[in-house]
Order: C-alpha cells, then sequence, then structure tokens
C-alpha cells in the first residue's frame, strides 16, 4: 500500500510544477510583437482546440489502456518539447506547430492526472477524500501560477522570450516526478471477462464510454456544462490583457493582477469541498453560473484601473470547477473509463471555444471590449440557464450511485 501513497505526495508536487506559465502576463505582448492581432491570437487559439479535440478522446484511451502514468510521462515530454518550438519560433506557423504539438502534450494530461489519483485513493480505500486532495493540489498549482506570473512579469519586462524558455521547466521537472507514480487503475489481470474484450481495441473502449455518456443524463449534463465553462474561459482569457489596459492598470501591474487571479484560485481550490458540501448538490452549481456570467457585464459598465478585480469571480469558478465536476463524474464512472470520460468534457469545451473563436475574434477586433463582454454575458445566461432548466428534470435515479456501470441507468 505504501507506493500507492507515495502517488498522492507526488501528485500535489507532480500538478504544482506541470504548468509554470512565467509567460502568461506577456504573451499577447509577445505575439503582437510578432505581428499577431486579435483576430490571428483567436485563430491561433482555435486552431490549438481544435488539435486538442481531435487528440482528446484518443490520448484518454491510451491512459485507460497503457496506464496513466505512460499518458503522464508521454505528457511532459510532448510539452517540454512544444514550449521550445514556441520560445524559438518568430512567425504565426511557428506558433502554429508549437500549439499543436503541445496540444498533443496536454491531450495526454487532461483526464489522466484526476483518473490516477482517484484510482489511487480507491486502492486505499480513501476515495471519499478525493475532493479534498485534488482541491489541495490544484490550490498549490494555483500558488505556483501566482508565483511564476510575478516572475513572468518582471522577466518579461526585460525579455518576452526568455519567459517561454522559463516555462519549458515545468513540464521537464513534472517528468522526473511523473516516473515515479505506480499505475493504480484496473490491471489486465484483474478484469472481468467483458472488461478484457472491451479492452482489446481503443474502439471498444471508446464506444462504450461514449454509450455511458448518452445513457447517463447525470454525467452527460456535467460533461456539457464543464465544456461551456472551460470554452467561456478561453474566450476571457484573451482579452483579459486588452482589458486591464483599457481600463488603465499600469503594464508593470499586469503580472501583479495575474499573481492575484491565482492565488484567489488556489484558495477557492482549497476550499471547493467545503464550498460544495455547504452549498448542496443544486446550489453550488447555481453559485458558480452566477460566479461566471455576473462579472461580465460588471466589467463592461464600470471601467476603472481596479475593475480587473471584477475577473475574480471567473478565477473563483477556474479554482472550484474542476474539482467539483470531476468529483461527480468519477463517482458514476468505472475505473476504466474514468480518463476517457472525463476527457470527454476537455473535448467538448476545445470543440465549442474552436467553433465561436473566429466569432470572438472578430468581435474583439470590430467593436469595443465593453460591447464584446455585454455580448459574451447574455450567451452565457442564454447556454447556462438552458442547462439549469435540463439539470431540474433530471430523473432522481440518476443520482443513485451504482457499483457497476454496465447496469442500466
Amino acid at each position: 500500500m505504501e507506493k500507492y501513497y507515495s502517488n498522492i505526495r507526488r501528485y500535489k508536487i507532480f500538478s504544482t510544477v506541470v504548468h509554470l506559465p512565467f509567460m502568461l502576463p506577456v504573451i499577447v505582448l509577445f505575439w503582437k510583437t510578432n505581428g499577431l492581432d486579435a483576430f490571428d491570437i483567436y485563430i491561433l487559439q482555435g486552431i490549438f482546440a481544435i488539435a486538442v479535440v481531435i487528440l482528446e478522446v484518443p490520448t484518454g484511451m491510451v491512459a485507460d489502456h497503457l496506464g496513466k502514468r505512460v499518458s503522464l510521462l508521454a505528457s511532459t515530454v510532448t510539452m517540454f518539447v512544444g514550449m521550445l518550438i514556441y520560445a524559438t519560433g518568430h512567425s504565426f506557423m511557428a506558433f502554429l506547430i508549437a500549439e499543436i504539438v503541445f496540444a498533443l502534450g496536454g491531450a495526454l494530461l487532461s483526464g489522466a492526472d484526476s483518473a490516477l489519483l482517484y484510482d489511487t485513493l480507491k486502492r486505499v480505500g480513501r476515495q471519499d477524500q478525493y475532493k479534498k486532495i485534488e482541491g489541495t493540489a490544484r490550490s498549490n498549482q494555483m500558488i505556483a501560477f501566482a508565483l511564476s506570473n510575478i516572475i513572468g512579469g518582471i522577466v518579461g519586462s526585460y525579455s518576452y522570450r526568455a519567459t517561454l524558455f522559463l516555462t519549458a521547466l515545468g513540464p521537464l521537472i513534472a517528468f522526473f516526478v511523473a516516473w515515479g507514480f505506480k499505475e493504480a487503475g484496473i490491471l489486465a489481470t484483474d478484469a472481468t471477462e467483458d472488461e478484457k474484450r472491451s479492452r482489446k481495441t481503443y474502439g471498444g473502449l471508446l464506444g462504450d464510454s461514449f454509450r455511458f455518456v448518452r445513457k447517463h443524463r447525470l454525467v452527460r449534463w456535467h460533461v456539457i456544462f464543464f465544456a461551456v465553462l472551460s470554452a467561456s474561459s478561453t474566450w476571457l482569457l484573451w482579452i483579459y490583457q486588452p482589458y486591464m489596459k483599457f481600463s488603465g492598470l499600469p503594464v508593470f501591474m499586469f503580472g501583479i493582477a495575474f499573481a492575484l487571479f491565482n492565488l484567489f484560485s488556489a484558495l477557492m481550490s482549497r476550499i471547493a469541498h467545503r464550498f460544495d458540501e455547504k452549498l448542496g448538490r443544486t446550489g453550488a452549481l447555481i453559485a458558480i453560473m452566477g460566479l461566471q456570467i455576473l462579472p461580465l457585464p460588471l466589467m463592461a459598465w464600470i471601467v476603472t484601473p481596479v475593475s480587473f478585480l471584477f475577473i475574480l469571480g471567473h478565477q473563483a469558478v477556474r479554482g472550484m470547477i474542476r474539482i467539483v465536476v470531476s468529483d461527480r463524474i468519477l463517482a458514476y464512472t468505472y475505473a476504466d473509463k474514468r480518463a476517457t470520460v472525463l476527457s470527454m468534457g476537455a473535448l467538448m469545451g476545445r470543440l465549442f471555444f474552436a467553433v465561436t473563436s473566429p466569432a470572438v475574434g472578430h468581435l474583439t477586433r470590430s467593436y469595443s471590449l465593453p460591447v464584446v463582454l455585454i455580448i459574451q454575458g447574455i450567451v452565457l445566461i442564454a447556454l447556462l440557464g438552458s442547462l439549469l432548466a435540463f439539470y431540474i428534470r433530471i430523473p432522481g435515479k440518476y443520482f443513485i450511485v451504482k457499483k457497476k456501470v454496465t447496469e442500466r441507468q
């Protein structure tokens, strides 16, 4: 059992170092100095999202079929290479290649990390602590984000490109941490005859996972909910820097602002399990919806150098959403499909962003930021309001956790 407990310790370290975004406070400035405008940036990120859509579920099957450890090791190597390509590139095409390579690394990581933790906790009989431990890990990650943002802002004042080389250090360190992971999921020798037959082909696992999500209305709802929040957060991420400049915040404060965002997300990650328990199953979801929507009209109507503080609402969602939603999805999903099902949420979010990114880029290029924010708010009210209406109508039987997902849901 001790080898599995070491997974928990290593997971916290891995989550902390795998993403160290030193470049984030100045990345838009870096793109612009290399000839990209707002539309180009959204197109670049849209293509990145399409790459992840194509790669997300197949790489989730790699985690379920070959093991989460293998998937995490492959992800760190690929992300390291992608960031080096980025750091040495000078054109849209070079950045595009880097984004596709980085997309492969991110897809290999997505879902596999949370699934490894959940499998480990289940092995040692502590699966009821998933939200708390995941929350602590994500909190530590956000603190690391904050520190890297501050350092990135300082370094970026001298060289934008240097921040990209610093960012490459994260996946390199994470590789050596992941090397010590022990696989905790169902092994081929442990599987039932039905599970062994399912594992014979990737198509079998993929088809089984899709059928499960399609039939289980509660899991399907959470997958879509996660996708909408993920996509809308990405819309906003690339206008945070332009908005702070528009509102009059000095450029040297950008790194500090992003550090504040990450520290607040860290706090919300740490208390996400309490937030969920305190507000209850439906209340927590409604609160998350409100935190995603409300900052948009406030940012549009109240424009001052400190208006960036409204973004903290989105950072609260960022800190909590993975913990709250992943726990609910994982509770209803069998071990050999967990990484694939979690990947579906990320896949749908990327697809939604990819489809909408040209329109968002056009709006950002053609209209003022307040107008863009109001339009995004209206769209989110329509989407999240519709989801809430569907959630209320889900039958109670779907909220019962069953021992086997092969039982009729």
